[in-house]
């Protein structure tokens, strides 16, 4: 799904490889969302923070014909990190010209609290207190 057109520019692009380290450590979590068919449209991969008392939101993806289920699946995912996670919050960075991805966090209730340049392009970091 992260080589899908919709999600290139906003999402680093990694390989199966990165994907089964992270399956493999304990402080990753994969959540993967499902439509009202049952059918897999996307997934989430979190990172618990322990010593922070906060988990990472690094990665939503939607399939791209899968749309208008977002703000759904992240509640959802909220939720979820309520019950079985003890941290105090949540936080995500988003690079400054994914407008879409800004306007549902900030709509969420997510704000900004630090900015940053990578690889020549504007990192916005998000929170939300759970």
């Amino acid at each position: 799904m992260d080589r899908q057109n919709h999600a290139k520019s906003f999402v680093t692009q990694v390989g199966i490889e990165i994907h089964q380290k992270y399956y493999d450590n304990t402080d990753v979590t994969y959540l993967t969302i499902e439509n009202s068919n049952g059918e897999i449209s996307g997934y989430f991969v979190l990172v618990t923070e322990a010593d922070k008392g906060s988990l990472e939101f690094r990665r939503v993806l939607i399939d791209q014909y899968k749309r208008g289920i977002g703000q759904a699946a992240i509640t959802e995912m909220e939720n979820y990190c309520r019950e079985n996670f003890r941290v105090d919050r949540i936080w995500l960075d988003v690079y400054e010209d994914n407008e879409i991805g800004i306007h549902i966090y900030e709509k969420m209730g997510y704000r900004q609290f630090k900015a940053e340049r990578e690889d020549g392009r504007k990192l916005l970091f998000y929170e939300k207190a759970l």
